[in-house]
Order: C-alpha cells, then structure tokens, then sequence
C-alpha cells in the first residue's frame, strides 16, 4: 500500500477533478465561486491591483518559460535540469488539453485583465503548482539541512498560493478553475515524483 500511495492519492484527486468538472456543468458550484470571488474582492484599490497583477505574473507564460531556460542554461545538473522543465511542459499540454475538451467561457465580472482562451482549468496556477512544486521535491530531497529545506519550501509553496488568489482578483478565472488547475497539476506531480524518486540516484549524481 506505502509503495503505490502516491498512485492512490493521485486517482483520488483525478476523482475530485471529475466532481469538480460535473458541478461546473451542473451549474452547481456557483455559489461557491461567487463566495470565493466576494470574499477575494472584499477590498479592491490600486495597491491591491498592482501587487496582485506581481503575483500573476509569476504564473505567466513569460515567466515560466524564461525561469525553464534559465534553469536549463545555468542548472549544473542537466538531468535534474530536465526533468524541471519536462514536468512543466507536460502541464502545459494537459490544461490546454482539458481547456480544449472543457470550453468554459471567464467569468464576467471587473476584469483587470484580458486572457482569449477558455477558463478551467487555469493555465497560471497549473504552471505555478508544477514548477514551484517540482523544485519543493529537490529542495526537500536535497542535502541542505532541515531548516533550510523547511524555510525555503514553505516560500516557494506561497507563489502559487498567491498565483491562484491573484487569478480570482483579476477577473480571470472562477474560484474552481484554480481548484481545478491546483488539483490536476497535484495529482501529475504525485505521478511524475513518483518515477523521479525511482530514479533519484541517477538523477542527483548526474551533471
């Protein structure tokens, strides 16, 4: 059971995933992104529509595509290097996949700003989860000691956090199409760390 709990807890978010995806075409999950939506906007001003438009920005494409060339050039460990970017394009073909399937028009509220593909699930806070993910597991898997690794995965656990409110702020996605996104970029990642640690050895030692 221990060995395949990664594949377990992986299916049972991919079960959420389809709940989740059959109340969106239910109609039934509108209270609960109207509630997420109020509560996020409870306070808006120009301070706030700034500092959230930062936080978006690290879930960009332009972001996230120039942090996987800088990972590649720079990273000493090609391999790891890899494996960082493969599971950020591996997001990024699934959410636009199920962006394809889906078809969920953006919410019509104030929107701070313009995106012309569909909504659910959110391509922002998928990129986020995975690349902010992905480098929590080699951070806790390296050999710094435990207060560093602690200290600095709880920092990058707090990017997509922000990523997803920020998304909710700007009008861009309903509160479920970062439920969604945060959920099926967690269950990819169980998957993808699940062969990775298989192979960690090979990975760590290589450059």
């Amino acid at each position: 059971m221990k060995k395949y709990f990664k594949f377990i807890l992986a299916a049972v978010l991919v079960v959420v995933l389809v709940v989740v995806m059959v109340l969106i075409k239910n109609g039934n999950i509108v209270n609960f992104d109207n509630r997420a939506y109020n509560v996020v906007t409870s306070n808006t001003n120009t301070f706030l529509d700034n500092m959230y438009k930062v936080f978006t920005f690290l879930g960009s494409t332009l972001f996230i595509v120039g942090a996987c060339i800088f990972i590649l050039v720079f990273m000493k460990n090609k391999k790891m290097a890899g494996v960082i970017v493969g599971s950020v394009a591996i997001s990024t073909v699934a959410n636009n996949v199920i962006k394809l399937i889906f078809r969920r028009e953006r919410p019509v509220v104030r929107r701070l700003v313009e995106e012309h593909s569909f909504s659910f699930p959110s391509g922002h806070t998928m990129a986020a989860v995975t690349l902010y993910g992905i480098l929590i597991f080699f951070v806790m898997k390296s050999r710094l000691n435990k207060k560093a690794r602690i200290t600095i995965s709880v920092v990058l656990g707090l990017f997509p956090i922000c990523v997803a409110v920020s998304r909710i702020y700007l009008g861009a996605h309903f509160a479920s199409d970062v439920t969604g996104a945060a959920i099926t970029s967690t269950a990819l990642l169980l998957v993808e760390t699940y062969f990775i640690e298989k192979y960690y050895d090979k990975i760590e030692k290589s450059k």
